[in-house]
């Protein structure tokens, strides 16, 4: 297999030389690319954030598919898929724990409402007009929980030019099947819709030998590792007028498999593709998203926007807790978890958007959130847990951009936030099921937040090719409590970055790159001492972590061929914060007594040192279409997942190439072959805690490989 890998990934690279010279195409300068993040549309170059933005041609060129592949592209920022939770990071800043009282601190927007928890963010990005990475402390326009960095996704939505839409059809190997199709169409001349829809299935890579443990008695009941998923929306445009613009768009998400195939390293070293489970595994995730967004522009003084969404979802996980089997390992049996969670919640914006023309431009807006979200948590051992967490979040903001000489802009943008953040006090742990034994009443109540945030931004276009900001900005993400009623305060990041953006070779060529300092106090670190009952997390509060670092990224675009970079180098540390570290941490029983560290100094978790990737692709013309190679090699250095840094608790490094050569005939259809992680590299994805033991991992996907034909009308 590895052998068949090089070979071709070797004669993919050679050929594309050859092609260059058998055909040359004239240099087109590359194309703007806007940024609509901050309530009015910007080029990217003239935008004073660190920002990485991908069109949805991008996201296909590149293999991008869902926020888990976006990471690989994206220098700082770090995803981690562990079941119910996903770990979302930018800069190290936004969530590293399980626990149901922690909340984000990436804000994550999709079609221009926020996302309120993590569960939702293995969607496929599918029918995406633009996917845009905010990177640092977001606190004027995205507010609270956007301390680490904020996620812009974009729909394709209706419009008014006919009828449009595609269809395509994807087979590869791993089992992988996925077909997709949207149509726009024209209701009447005032209304418009867009109907798409996307089912995807793929086998696991790994063997699920079930109880027995044998090869060749397989009697497992799940593979873990596998996947189905289903993505549906639906949408409906009516424009009455110039100055009347409503959308309301429907979003049915169904994403199941039988969990993530996790492993043990003292039962199978990776790389070992070969599991055993006694339990029955599940993760399955469906949400119900209705949003609606209003433009009226009848004003003179300002644009109006409205939006609202409200959102239904349902997660139901059980895992096997000693990840083994009971006829191997008596010593390790631990039973099975199960999670039922059920939330819903109402979020909405008003924005006021003064004209672009004005020496003088400003926003203003108010947006507010009320989540809901209980839960019920069965343990291996036995105990029953109800809890019913809720999140509330009323704020107000405003931002002001003022001409003070020919190429120099200052603005300055403020926040305040108030959150109610805690759970309801009728939660409790039972003993023999649900209305058995209340052993412990849970009380832990609503706590209330509040916190101003904003930013100060000083722009100076040298030249209409030469564009640099100085900013200092606050993000915030509100406190709360744990089940246990044990409470912890708010986070905040103050950041000071520089960057400096230009163009060159009538803008075939094009660069950004930018320098920061955050100062993290309140660092919300959380430790769950039984990895098999969530509610016993403890969160403590860390003043004093620093985060510095550089980005960077370059585009371009000559004789055919487009080459683009980009860049992370991170360094994030602890502030002071003394822990106990427990007996048996680094395995064989050490140490053998309980110790005490203090964490100052050590890196913080997912936030790598270095990041960085490297794409390169060619466009041939060709008598009726053109032919497009391209490959793409991608870097994600090593990082920790848990500030004990126990040798288990590391990420490690990995580079991958991807590859994908497409053929697009000038009558609308398409044929494109794809091979991501082409060279078959054995990676692990993440390390975890485990209990009676010393940690596990996964490991990402082997080879994958494919064609996908489609058809654009």
């Amino acid at each position: 297999m590895k052998t068949r890998i090089h070979t071709a990934c070797l004669l993919a690279t050679c050929a594309m030389p050859a092609m260059a010279f058998a055909q040359t195409t004239e240099s087109e300068p590359l194309a703007e690319i806007v940024v609509t993040a901050e309530r009015r549309s910007q080029d990217i170059q003239k935008t004073p954030i660190s920002i990485v933005v991908l069109t949805g041609e991008d996201l296909k060129e590149r293999g991008v598919t869902d926020i888990n592949t976006l990471a690989a592209q994206t220098p700082s920022l770090s995803y981690t898929d562990n079941g119910n939770t996903k770990y979302f990071n930018i800069r190290g800043v936004g969530i590293s724990e399980s626990a149901p009282n922690q909340t984000v601190g990436v804000a994550v927007h999709w079609d221009g409402t926020y996302v309120a928890r993590e569960f939702v963010f293995g969607d496929s990005f599918f029918d995406i007009a633009s996917v845009e990475v905010l990177r640092g402390p977001q606190g004027t326009y995205t507010g609270q929980n956007a301390s680490g960095g904020a996620l812009y996704v974009n729909s394709v939505r209706p419009d008014f030019d006919g009828t449009s839409g595609f269809a395509e059809a994807t087979i590869g190997n791993l089992g992988h099947r996925q077909l997709g199709s949207g149509v726009t169409f024209q209701l009447s001349d005032t209304m418009a819709a867009r109907v798409s829809g996307q089912l995807e299935r793929r086998d696991s890579a790994y063997t699920n030998l079930g109880p027995a443990g044998k090869k060749g008695q397989v009697s497992a009941l799940s593979q873990p590792g596998n996947l189905s998923r289903f993505l549906g929306r639906a949408q409906v445009r009516f424009r009455p007028s110039e100055d009347i613009d409503l959308l309301v768009m429907h979003q049915v998400s169904d994403n199941n498999s039988d969990g993530l195939p996790n492993q043990r390293f003292d039962v199978g070293p990776p790389p070992n593709r070969t599991i055993a489970y006694d339990a029955e595994t599940r993760l399955d995730v469906s949400y119900n998203r209705t949003t609606a967004i209003l433009d009226y522009k009848g004003f003179d003084a300002f644009d109006v926007r409205v939006s609202g969404a409200y959102q239904e979802t349902k997660q139901n996980l059980r895992s096997d807790d000693d990840l083994t089997t009971a006829t191997l390992y008596p010593a390790l049996a631990a039973g099975s978890t199960s999670i039922r969670l059920r939330d819903h919640y109402y979020t909405g914006e008003v924005n006021l958007i003064s004209p672009d023309d004005q020496r003088v431009r400003w926003t203003a807006g108010a947006t507010f959130l009320d989540y809901t979200q209980p839960g019920v948590i069965q343990t291996g051992g036995g105990a029953y847990i109800y809890v019913n967490a809720r999140r509330k979040n009323e704020a107000v903001f405003g931002e002001a951009a003022m001409d003070l000489m020919d190429g120099v802009e200052l603005r300055l943008g403020g926040r305040y936030n108030w959150d109610h953040a805690g759970f309801t006090n009728d939660g409790y742990l039972a003993i023999g099921g649900m209305d058995g034994f209340r052993a412990i009443n849970f009380t832990p109540g609503i706590i209330d937040f509040k916190e101003p945030t904003g930013r100060a931004v000083l722009n100076w276009e040298i030249t209409p090719d030469h564009f640099l900001y100085a900013t200092v900005s606050k993000g915030y993400k509100p406190g709360g409590t744990t089940p246990m009623s044990l409470r912890y305060g708010s986070e905040t990041v103050l950041n000071y970055e520089a960057g400096w953006k230009a163009s060159f070779l009538d803008n075939r060529l094009t660069t950004s790159v930018s320098v920061f300092h955050m100062n993290y106090d309140g660092y919300q670190t959380t430790y769950t001492p039984d990895v098999n009952n969530p509610t016993s997390a403890i969160t403590r509060n860390v003043d004093g972590t620093k985060i510095k670092g550089v980005e960077g990224q370059f585009a371009l675009r000559q004789s055919g061929f487009t080459l683009d970079g980009n860049f992370s180098v991170l360094d994030a540390t602890y502030g002071d914060l003394t822990i106990v570290e427990p007996v048996g941490l680094y395995g064989n029983g050490r140490p053998t007594v309980a110790t005490t560290a203090n964490l100052k100094g050590r890196t913080i978790p997912y936030a790598p040192k270095f990041s960085g990737g490297l794409g390169l692709s060619y466009d041939a013309a060709m008598d009726g279409g053109s032919l497009t190679p391209s490959i793409r090699v991608s870097h994600v250095g090593a990082q920790w997942v848990t500030f004990f840094q126990a040798p288990y608790h590391q990420i490690p490094q990995r580079t991958l190439v991807n590859a994908r050569i497409a053929y697009q005939s000038d009558e609308g259809w398409s044929l494109a072959a794809y091979a991501n992680n082409l060279l078959d590299e054995d990676y692990i994805s993440n390390v975890f805690q485990t209990p009676n033991g010393v940690g596990g991992y996964t490991l990402g996907n082997p080879a994958e490989y494919g064609v996908t034909l489609s058809y654009r009308f």
